[in-house]
């Protein structure tokens, strides 16, 4: 198992950035997934499924994930209902440091099965600083958005 946690500072207020995490159609902006929708219905709410493809190196995943934690402008929580080589639990979190200033957390677990649990201790430090990297990612975005 994969743990991670990273962290960054939106010079946003904690609805926009909410928002803007919460927006299921945005994802692929700034992840590693391709092809993300809501698999029904037009709201993200607590037992909503999203599918996807996740892009690790040369490798694609499909995956469909559920919405576990779902509190606005707090946290927003997706663990992978589907079965395949990779499960993937994460949450992000959202505290507002001022007005128009929010820190953004994202944290989570992402474990392998079959034969690619081998490549678990390979394959920490790239999931950790991608994860990372995707934060970034997430905040320059938005913050390229006029406010």
């Amino acid at each position: 198992m994969i743990n991670y946690q990273s962290d960054v500072i939106v010079n946003r207020p904690v609805e926009q950035v909410y928002k803007f995490a919460a927006d299921v159609t945005r994802l692929d902006d700034w992840t590693d997934m391709t092809g993300t929708h809501l698999v029904s219905g037009n709201d993200l709410k607590i037992g909503s499924q999203v599918e996807t493809t996740i892009k690790m190196g040369p490798m694609k995943q499909p995956m469909v994930f559920q919405v576990t934690d779902h509190e606005e402008n707090r946290r927003l929580g997706f663990k992978t209902v589907s079965k395949g080589a990779v499960e993937w639990d994460a949450v992000y979190t959202f505290e507002p440091q001022g007005p128009a200033t929010t820190r953004m957390t994202s944290s989570g677990q992402l474990r392998f099965n079959g034969l690619l649990k081998l490549l678990e201790p390979l394959m920490a430090g790239e999931v950790r600083s991608g994860e990372a990297k995707e934060l970034v990612k997430f905040k320059e975005l938005l913050e390229s958005v006029p406010a």
